[in-house]
């Protein structure tokens, strides 16, 4: 279970190894993917989630979370964090998303 306060983001980042579902609990905010941070011409896709959504991230995608209001889900794998290497691979920030400076 994740919790986010107002205008901060969890991401950006990809996960190799397993598909990752984010189930929204409370609260408001967008969810940015990418396909290919390299590509210039791979558009971010904006999804608005609030109480209720889940959303399913494909292993591979870039994604973060950005909280409009104070923010709470759950994130499930597909394949134990453990036993993943790794787990997860942090990607830095694209120039033109949500992400605060």
């Amino acid at each position: 279970m994740l919790h986010l306060y107002p205008g901060k983001v969890r991401g950006l980042h990809y996960h190799p190894h397993f598909v990752e579902y984010l189930l929204f609990v409370e609260g408001s905010g967008v969810l940015v993917t990418k396909d290919d941070a390299d590509d210039p011409d791979c558009k971010e896709e904006f999804i608005h989630v609030s109480r209720g959504i889940c959303t399913r991230t494909p292993a591979g995608i870039m994604h973060a979370v950005h909280a409009i209001t104070p923010l709470t889900f759950i994130a499930m794998l597909t394949k134990p964090w453990d036993e993943c290497d790794p787990p997860l691979v942090q990607v830095e920030p694209l120039p033109h998303t949500l992400e605060r400076k």
